[in-house]
């Protein structure tokens, strides 16, 4: 059912601990138990499982647990051993795990979408369950009397969620890009903003409470940071995926991202240091810096007897320009960009070699990965996507978790 790894770390690299397989399905969501060596996952094989690890090195199931849907999204809360799991028919369950991890009771089923639900967060302080769905709404309920509480529509489908409990703010990504900050009351809401910046559909979010920074992965590849807490509107674009960017977790302690995407691409960003945001793109009928006349600027054009070009744009000063004037390529990490970007001949040359030490790590998977959980006293890292497997990551000579929590790699 598992494989264990005897790999050990060699260099600033994931070392993979163990492989646990044996889903019929895509395995949605993993998580790691807290101050246990386990596992829960739910699949879209309709199980619900939590691995124990043996004394063999080995995980095994000592809960397997069918239900009527396949499982689309997990919310757990490990104090209270509660466990909500969001289903492809709308429906959310709630069970409760025993101490010792060996049994499971249902409690209660929250009738909360029309459509698959795709993301949750269950919250002890108020007794809710936020979640949203492919119903194009976000629901919240209460687990105490299990009568919704409020929804909200959208115009596209809601991707993912991220919930602050002490202001009841709830930000909630969808397949347009958008990302809409709600506050949830009860019985009623209001909507507090619409964050604009992702070119194709949000795929995570992640919040810290404590820096009030929202971060979010999309389909086009790309990171955003959203200075929440510094209310300028602040945002920082950091490029260095090449596939969709499927999970976030951002490690307060250290001051690092955590990102993974859809091609097993695992990225470590170093978010203690100082970055440019990069330059809104400027629109011009002529080249910014020959003013050759681009292909609509017709005037310019039959004035000039010459033909039109294509506009392109620097990614570092944001002007437009022909791909005469920017064909040259460079990286410049301090604004996000981690692999070669078009830029201008004048900032091509004005970009240093020390510009272009990388501020982020980049690492292989060798899988797809649709969720990731973090636990970082231990260093640990737990993957999972649509290859029905399950890996377990030492993280510690990558995250530095050894120097923010005292734990000393094995």
């Amino acid at each position: 059912m598992a494989a264990e790894i005897h790999s050990r770390p060699q260099s600033a690299r994931p070392v993979l601990l163990n492989k646990i397989e044996g889903h019929a399905d895509a395995v949605t969501v993993a998580v790691l138990i807290p101050k246990e060596d386990g596992v829960i996952t739910v699949s879209e094989d309709r199980t619900i499982r939590v691995w124990l690890k043996r004394d063999s090195g080995q995980y095994w199931p000592s809960i397997y647990h069918t239900v009527s849907s396949p499982c689309s999204c997990m919310s757990y809360h490990h104090d209270s051993r509660r466990i909500f799991i969001g289903q492809d028919n709308g429906a959310v369950v709630e069970f409760l795990i025993s101490e010792d991890f060996n049994k499971m009771n249902h409690v209660k089923t929250y009738p909360a979408h029309q459509n698959r639900v795709s993301d949750m967060v269950f919250t002890l302080e108020s007794e809710w369950v936020v979640s949203t769905g492919h119903d194009k709404s976000v629901s919240w309920m209460c687990t105490q009397s299990g009568s919704m509480l409020g929804r909200h529509y959208f115009t596209s489908w809601a991707s993912c969620l991220q919930y602050d409990h002490e202001t009841q703010h709830a930000f909630v990504g969808d397949y347009s890009g958008q990302i809409t900050l709600l506050k949830l009351e009860r019985q009623t809401y209001s909507i507090i903003t619409t964050l604009k910046g992702h070119e194709g559909s949000v795929a995570a979010l992640w919040w810290d409470p404590v820096q009030r920074l929202l971060f979010s992965g999309a389909s086009d590849h790309s990171v955003i940071m959203w200075d929440i807490g510094g209310r300028k509107g602040r945002t920082l674009l950091l490029q260095g995926h090449h596939e969709r960017v499927q999970a976030l977790r951002y490690l307060q302690l250290t001051r690092q991202l955590v990102s993974c995407a859809a091609d097993g691409g695992i990225a470590v960003w170093n978010m203690d240091t100082t970055r440019e945001e990069a330059p809104q793109w400027l629109e011009s009928d002529s080249c910014q810096k020959c003013e050759q006349p681009f292909f609509w600027n017709v005037k310019q054009m039959w004035d000039t007897k010459t033909l039109g070009l294509r506009q392109h744009h620097c990614r570092k000063c944001g002007k437009a320009v022909c791909g005469r004037c920017s064909s040259k390529r460079s990286t410049f990490p301090v604004m996000g960009f981690e692999f070669p970007v078009r830029v201008c001949d004048t900032c091509f040359d004005s970009i240093k070699e020390e510009d272009r030490t990388p501020l982020a790590t980049f690492h292989e998977g060798k899988h797809n990965i649709a969720h990731m959980d973090m636990d970082l006293s231990r260093g640990l890292m737990v993957t999972c996507g649509s290859d029905r497997i399950v890996k377990i990551w030492d993280m510690t000579q990558v995250v530095g978790c050894s120097l923010a929590t005292g734990f000393s790699p094995r």
